[in-house]
């Protein structure tokens, strides 16, 4: 299973890192690493997480981690990383 980050999740992951390193450098680093690992788990176990709340496919799915949802969606052999965002901006 590849992993295919899109240019949105990108932007907004590479924000929040930014956020997280102005208060504690190594929170983000430790942010970053560790949503690293909960992906490589949904690499292996697709249907992991939850349906999507903002989509009506099964294919589109919600992770959460540590207040922040990544919206996922398994395509063929490909995991897409669409978007991340604070629950409360949505």
């Amino acid at each position: 299973m590849k992993l295919v980050k899109m240019r949105p999740y990108v932007v907004r992951l590479q924000s929040i890192l930014r956020y997280i390193a102005l208060d504690n450098p190594s929170a983000a680093l430790s942010f970053e690493r560790e949503l690293q690992a909960k992906l490589e788990l949904v690499k292996n176990q697709l249907f992991m997480c939850r349906p999507s709340h903002y989509f009506q496919h099964e294919t589109y799915r919600d992770l959460i981690h540590q207040g922040y949802r990544i919206i996922y969606k398994e395509e063929q052999d490909t995991l897409l990383l669409l978007d991340i965002f604070k629950w409360q901006q949505r």
